[in-house]
């Protein structure tokens, strides 16, 4: 299974990786259900850590908490974090936004208020420059060269901090992984509400949106789509939470690339009741995403910033 090591400034390490996996690997079994019969008495679980059974320990003290959140082991002394690829679009739905109509409370931003995943982490732990993280953003296309600092990216021990800005301000962030497999790319602080990443730019940020996927493909349509404000959904779905933050910019239209155009159908179909007044549109796509398709047009010297008022 994949295990991904960060290195704070303190020295200690914390472990990322599939706690679900790693546990049905250790009892030897194929589902979950079947690792809850070993839960113990104290609410967790208490295992072999991989790293020290790799050094020839043979106690088992990694514990992991019950509700697979968070396990530490007490010889090695590593913390572990539950992360997996899967974007966890579960939300509680603002009472202001269970009315669209006359009495509707004020939308208000959800911010990241983990006890341990703080925006002061932001501020204060994650490094403003990293050569091997600069390098890896170069490495996906040269427009990052100049864009990672204006969007404020930061960066853990080689790994991507991604901030998500509201009016400026921060309110959460996205780590992406640099050097891993396929499953466990991104990790996503624990909140209550799932919240869209949105680039604002331009005199009238937010007036046309261009919706995508990922923080990335949100990136390229900078690029692509200069009159647009990108904004990922980070799924293929759009949670109310996210649309009341649509809504929040009063847009006039609204694009939407997925890379799946039938994907991207059943969003329009969501917005078109929800913010009817604006003009939706679809960019179709057969399964390549926006930052792929920018790559391509890169590759064989095609026009980049193509969208435009024909959409």
């Amino acid at each position: 299974m994949e295990l991904k090591e960060v290195r704070r400034r303190d020295g200690s390490i914390v472990v990322f990786c599939d706690l679900e996996e790693l546990l049905m690997d250790f009892y030897g079994v194929s589902t979950i259900e079947q690792v809850e019969t070993n839960l113990g008495s104290n609410g967790e679980y208490i295992i072999h850590c991989p790293f020290c059974k790799e050094e020839g320990h043979t106690k088992h003290k990694l514990y992991i908490k019950g509700d697979l959140t968070v396990g530490h082991c007490f010889v090695c002394t590593r913390s572990f974090v539950n992360a997996t690829d899967k974007v966890d679009l579960s939300f509680n739905i603002p009472t202001g936004l269970t009315s669209f109509g006359y009495g509707a409370k004020p939308f208000e931003v959800v911010p990241l208020t983990h006890p341990s995943w703080t925006l002061d982490r932001y501020w204060n732990e994650f490094d403003s420059y990293d050569q091997k993280g600069v390098d890896y953003l170069i490495g996906r296309h040269k427009y990052l060269a100049d864009l990672w600092q204006p969007l404020g990216f930061k960066f853990w021990d080689s790994n991507i901090v991604m901030p998500f800005k509201y009016h400026g301000e921060v309110f959460y962030y996205q780590i992406r992984f640099t050097g891993t497999g396929d499953n466990i790319r991104y990790f996503f602080p624990p909140i209550s509400n799932k919240p869209p990443y949105i680039i604002e730019h331009g005199e009238n940020p937010g007036k046309k949106i261009i919706i995508c996927e990922g923080v990335y493909d949100a990136v390229s349509l900078l690029i692509q789509a200069p009159s647009y404000t990108p904004c990922a959904v980070l799924g293929s779905s759009i949670s109310d939470y996210q649309v009341g933050f649509l809504r929040e910019y009063v847009p006039e239209k609204i694009l939407i690339y997925m890379d799946e155009t039938e994907i991207s159908k059943r969003i329009a179909d969501k917005l078109k009741n929800r913010i009817g007044y604006c003009d939706i549109r679809i960019i179709p796509s057969d399964g390549e995403d926006p930052e792929e398709c920018m790559k391509r047009r890169m590759l064989s010297g095609t026009e980049i910033g193509w969208i435009d008022e024909r959409f």
